[in-house]
């Protein structure tokens, strides 16, 4: 009988669900290392594909839900791991629910480590969604574009810096891991790959309200960012109230979105309040 991996492998590739598998199974190890699953807990796994990391996640958890969106390779997977009563392979967009929705239809509650070598077009809606779930799901470790890991950790200031930095900043803590080149994924993608590890904040209703007004002038303002902030946020409120907010926030009148903080953003909601919608 073949082994599993050698079964999926005759199976092509395909574009339209972004599907580049892991070459290797020192690069699974690795990838896996980084999550720190131990016994006790329970792993998502979104978009399993040839189950390299399934394979070995299941041996370092207590068990392990994936969501496969592929039906050929979730038949598969499903047949390799129909035996273990540690592990449910489901056939859907991880997207169509939230992730609660996906342990509670296999039986099984969370909280869970979220696990995924993710396909680059829909990486940041399924980490994103992750991190509205700070309940369901206690962190993710996850293969994404360079580029994107970028954009989730960079600091304002950064040329990566923008309105992706400031909703993953709101909702959790995110840090790089390790880079992994072209080489590490068959087929081979054209650019450089990110492990990345996302912890969820503990929800704190009381203060739910300022973040998302923070955000709310967060996205107003990166829409337009060649503008100054003021400018940029003017469509909510007159040019003159954001200047003065600003300036009471301890921030230049002709700053732009990426020279202010999450936490300025707070500020400026705060300060204005009252003035804008």
């Amino acid at each position: 009988m073949a082994h599993p991996s050698a079964t999926h492998r005759l199976i092509p590739a395909r574009k339209r669900w972004g599907q580049h598998f892991l070459a290797s199974s020192e690069t699974a190890e690795r990838i896996v290392e980084a999550a720190r699953l131990s016994f006790d807990e329970t792993v998502v796994e979104v978009g399993p594909g040839e189950g390299a990391l399934t394979r070995l996640a299941r041996e370092r958890a207590k068990r392990l839900l994936a969501i496969e969106i592929d039906p050929a390779r979730a038949r598969l997977l499903a047949s390799e791991f129909g035996g273990d009563p540690r592990v449910r392979v489901v056939l859907g967009d991880a997207l169509d629910r939230k992730y609660r929705a996906w342990l509670d239809d296999v039986g099984w509650r969370g909280p869970a480590v979220l696990l995924g070598n993710l396909p680059y077009n829909v990486a940041t809606p399924i980490l994103l969604a992750a991190l509205e779930e700070p309940e369901t799901i206690t962190r993710a470790v996850a293969t994404i574009q360079r580029e994107v890991a970028r954009r989730f950790v960079a600091p304002p200031g950064d040329e990566a810096y923008g309105y992706l930095s400031i909703r993953a900043a709101a909702f959790a803590t995110a840090r790089i891991l390790f880079d992994l080149p072209p080489g590490a994924f068959r087929p081979r993608p054209k650019v450089t790959s990110t492990v990345v590890e996302l912890v969820p904040r503990a929800p704190d209703p009381t203060a739910a309200a300022a973040r998302d007004r923070a955000l709310s002038l967060a996205s107003l303002g990166f829409r337009a960012r060649r503008k100054t902030l003021a400018n940029a946020l003017s469509p909510a409120a007159p040019r003159a109230i954001w200047e003065d907010a600003l300036a009471r926030i301890g921030r230049s009148p002709r700053a732009r979105a990426e020279d202010l903080s999450l936490e300025d953003y707070v500020a400026l909601a705060e300060a204005s309040l009252g003035a804008a919608p």
